[in-house]
């Protein structure tokens, strides 16, 4: 469903372009990565492939990700490396990068999904490369949203800050765990940006 649900909006997405508040944090982690000597990323959840694209001009080798196949194709009319994965099985062998992107993704995997899932992000980063998650909470709950204005509705699974601290520290060294409202602007819902830069262990 989720999959038919980003058919669905691609050339809406690909129209609208890239949120301005997500620019600084990708700066961020390349920035990191350059320092580190990094190049090989993997972004999940890539959508239409604007922050994909803007990595690849930036110097990275980039390996586009997204469930939809309809985005995928966005991506790659982008000139980027695309692929259709899911996030339970990404399909690439143990060590392939160097370091992963994936921002607003992980909602979508219900609670008893999310070790297994972050398990996989992990095997598929050489050991010490780093792992950005950004992903909306801030209080526990799962479901599909009434008001989710999206067809197919979404399924959802927010978690408190703690929650996810927790989940990511199982697979995970926690380098920074930061929260904001984008654009400085209150959720009517009572959630928050997780901004999160991960280590893989070794």
């Amino acid at each position: 469903a989720i999959a038919s649900t980003y058919d669905g909006v691609a050339a809406a997405r690909e129209e609208r372009g890239e949120e301005p508040w997500r620019w600084p944090i990708a700066e961020r982690f390349l920035a990191t990565m350059q320092v580190e000597g990094l190049s090989r990323l993997l972004e999940i959840g890539a959508g239409v492939g604007y922050t994909s694209r803007w990595f690849a001009d930036h110097g990275l080798e980039v390996m586009a990700t997204d469930l939809s196949p309809q985005q995928v194709e966005f991506c790659r009319a982008k000139g980027l490396e695309a692929r259709v994965a899911d996030m339970y099985d990404l399909g690439f062998p143990p060590g392939s990068f160097d370091a992963a992107w994936a921002m607003n993704c992980i909602h979508h995997v219900a609670d008893a999904d999310l070790p297994a899932v972050l398990e996989g992000v992990a095997r598929v980063v050489s050991p010490g490369g780093l792992v950005y998650i950004g992903v909306w909470g801030g209080l526990d709950r799962q479901g599909v949203p009434e008001e989710d204005f999206y067809l197919p509705a979404r399924f959802f699974a927010f978690r408190s800050d703690a929650a996810l601290r927790s989940a990511m520290e199982r697979s995970f060294v926690v380098e920074w765990f930061e929260v904001f409202q984008p654009n400085d602007e209150p959720d009517e819902d009572g959630l928050h940006m997780q901004s999160t830069l991960l280590r893989v262990p070794g």
